[in-house]
């Protein structure tokens, strides 16, 4: 068993506030007018939320709600088929592409540049694909596997491990982070063990053992504690 395999596989298991779905969009972190008018569609509902245009572990919990109430999966993420249940209307195409309010890496509001949302359209096909042990394809994949698959579709070839990866690149402050830079951890001992891409709103997606391919909040809990640095390829 390779040191690899072992400190991805360590990486999903400790995972905290994980957050999956078929097509990920709304989500704790993010900000905005788009958030509000969520919160104020599940106050229409029937559930109580405040309108601050926050999505904080409140809405998410009421999103669940949501869910549960028209049998979508319960995961706590507003994608298109909880959005059109939610408002009526199909998901605006700037949902797939997180841009907040806030200034730094909780809310990148800048141009994203052809290859950043190529990669970013890539990753997301593959949201709930399960986790596989030494995984290199959509049939299943682990940390590193799939972000060298993905940054592969988008002509770039990346190494193969997570600690490899993170010798590649230009050093990115976590301020600086844009949407498609890779983001790192130590999850299992010293030392880069994990790997992720950063998709905005203070979020990033990787494959982890306890949801497949999900996105989690890089800015609060484990993610952040565990937090080593980040690297631009694009």
């Amino acid at each position: 068993m390779t040191r690899m395999k072992v400190t991805c596989l360590m990486a999903g298991f400790l995972i905290v506030g994980c957050l999956s779905t078929v097509h990920a969009a709304f989500s704790v972190g993010d900000r905005g007018a788009s958030v509000t008018e969520i919160q104020k569609q599940l106050s229409r509902s029937g559930i109580r939320v405040e309108a601050d245009g926050y999505y904080g572990r409140q809405t998410q919990q009421a999103i669940k709600t949501f869910q549960k109430r028209h049998r979508l999966a319960a995961d706590g993420v507003v994608g298109p088929a909880t959005y059109k249940a939610l408002t009526g209307k199909d998901m605006p195409r700037s949902a797939a592409y997180p841009a907040g309010g806030a200034s730094g890496a909780r809310a990148y509001g800048g141009v994203i540049s052809p290859d950043a949302e190529k990669i970013m359209t890539e990753a997301r096909k593959y949201l709930g694909t399960p986790y596989r042990f030494g995984g290199v394809a959509p049939d299943g994949f682990d940390c590193s596997g799939f972000i060298r698959f993905v940054y592969a579709r988008g002509g770039i070839a990346l190494p193969r491990s997570a600690d490899e990866q993170y010798n590649v690149g230009k050093n990115v402050s976590m301020d600086s982070l844009k949407p498609g830079d890779l983001v790192f951890f130590s999850t299992y001992e010293k030392g880069v063990s994990h790997s992720g891409i950063y998709v905005g709103n203070g979020s990033f997606i990787s494959a982890t053992t306890s949801r497949g391919v999900a996105v989690a909040d890089l800015m609060h809990g484990y993610w952040r504690e565990h937090y080593v640095g980040a690297k631009r390829i694009l």
